[in-house]
């Protein structure tokens, strides 16, 4: 039997795109699909579809409850967290309420490395947990131990949460573009340059092969498979608009994209809605699973998951910033990590509070954009730091379109490089000249020296993110002092 369900596996791999979606139609008319069909993630889904119209109360008093049932559990299960209390001489029932969550230290990405296993609950089955990693995107990857299938549930309830208010139905064929394309069922784990998930109905392309030649077929397999949204990471997905401009190809069946996985500038978000004539939604998660913001319909800046932590913005002495329009760095408190819990775990996003609030009707904090990392800063000839994300807004279409791919280099301050790959038939010196006379009516000449360098290739990082800066001077927090200072 199994070697017959691996024939039909392999046969199934080579028809067209829009036979093996009929396939699935059949197939799934008569089976359960593992997770839109489970038990768990239909109850959390159809919970969250309730709670996005709490009002502000309802979500602090929700907050308020599992945040004292997470630290009563943290004090006697999880030793890291006994020994973080006896220290700071707080006993559990001195946590009853969210501003007393201040009380205790922010948690950082080394005290997780240092203390992992003792960061574990000793109450938890360990055959019931997975070992994941992040993607290193600030350097080196982070080990953690989740749930292997309530988190995982969860989760995407959050994700189809979102994607409903796109219009999303499940099962609607979609696009994913972040990564590898995962080897396809039966294909002996080999790379692939793109694979056809049936169960879910993605079509998945890689973001590692993504030169001039596969991108004409990437676009013919997307033309076959007729996908109605895109799931994708900013870099890859602006690389791909790039495509699209300059060989005046038209988007005819995305209705919606969802962008993700790391920091989404302004300008990208605008450059990938005009590309595809359609709009863009984005997402702020992590691997750690500790908070959670998106934004609507109304795409007037991004939701807080209530429900699914605990947010805080903190200033350069780690105190939470409640006022609005003031930069910090993003802590959270995930509600879903009871087996290894993350309490104000500090990250290197940057992010501000909206003082808005959204016509949408939701009444979740609302938070005007995310800034990206204290690592997308860059420092001038004097010291002070320049967020690198309005310079980069400062380039025109027209280059954009004649540039394949581009990453900013920063290793001493006042000098920046940039790197980049030229789309077929443009012009080296055209490009280097109005590149150059974009960047500097952004940066003051006097304080930065940029220089340009085309190449054929350009590494990616981890799970294939291009990434806009590799800043490899040390960003600390107190340089948010002079965040946003004018070049």
């Amino acid at each position: 039997m199994a070697a017959i369900s691996a024939l039909i596996r392999k046969f199934r791999r080579k028809m067209p795109l829009r036979v093996q979606k009929g396939f699935r139609r059949i197939k799934f008319a008569f089976s359960k699909h593992s997770l839109w069909d489970h038990p768990e993630f239909v109850r959390y889904l159809q919970w969250l579809e309730q709670t996005q119209w709490w009002t502000k109360q309802q979500f602090e008093d929700y907050q308020t409850r599992q945040l004292v049932a997470l630290i009563q559990h943290a004090y006697d299960n999880v030793p890291y967290y006994k020994r973080v209390f006896d220290q700071s001489r707080l006993k559990p029932g001195d946590i009853k309420s969210l501003p007393d969550l201040q009380k205790l230290p922010i948690l950082t990405k080394d005290d997780v490395r240092k203390n992992l296993e003792d960061l574990v609950a000793r109450n938890v089955d360990r055959s019931t947990l997975v070992y994941r990693t992040t993607s290193g995107s600030t350097g080196v990857p982070l080990g953690i131990y989740q749930d292997k299938e309530t988190s995982y549930l969860r989760e995407l309830a959050y994700v189809y949460r979102q994607r409903r208010w796109a219009g999303w139905k499940l099962g609607d064929p979609y696009l994913v573009l972040r990564g590898n394309a995962p080897p396809e069922e039966g294909s002996e784990g080999k790379p692939c340059l793109h694979s056809y998930n049936l169960q879910n109905n993605a079509l998945f392309l890689s973001s590692y092969e993504m030169t001039e030649d596969n991108m004409f077929t990437y676009w013919k397999l997307i033309e076959e498979f007729k996908p109605k949204f895109v799931h994708g990471d900013s870099s890859s997905m602006e690389i791909l608009s790039r495509f699209l401009k300059r060989n005046a190809i038209k988007n005819g069946t995305i209705r919606a994209i969802f962008l993700g996985s790391q920091t989404i500038l302004p300008y990208q978000r605008k450059f990938i809605g005009e590309a595809f004539e359609c709009p863009v939604y984005s997402r702020y998660g992590m691997t750690e699973k500790t908070t959670d913001a998106v934004d609507c319909e109304k795409h007037r800046g991004y939701h807080v998951g209530m429900e699914y932590g605990v947010f805080e913005l903190l200033d350069q002495e780690n105190n939470p910033i409640a006022r609005t329009g003031t930069p910090g760095r993003v802590a959270g408190t995930g509600f879903d990590t009871f087996c290894m819990p993350l309490i104000r775990y500090a990250t290197e996003d940057i992010a501000e509070f909206s003082p808005e609030t959204c016509d949408c009707g939701r009444q979740s904090t609302l938070v005007t954009d995310f800034k990206g990392r204290l690592g997308e800063l860059i420092f001038s000839k004097s010291g002070y730091i320049v967020p690198l994300s309005p310079v980069y807004a400062s380039i025109h279409g027209g280059v954009m379109t004649r540039l394949r791919e581009i990453k900013f280099i920063q290793e001493e301050p006042g000098k920046l490089m940039i790197r980049m790959i030229l789309a077929p038939g443009s012009s080296q010196r055209e490009v280097q000249e109005e590149l150059l006379s974009d960047i500097y009516s952004k940066l003051d000449a006097r304080e930065f020296n940029v220089t340009t360098d085309f190449v054929d290739e350009i590494p990616r990082g981890g799970r294939g993110k291009l990434g806009l800066l590799d800043q490899r001077l040390p960003v600390k927090l107190e340089h948010l002092e002079t965040f946003g200072g004018n070049p």
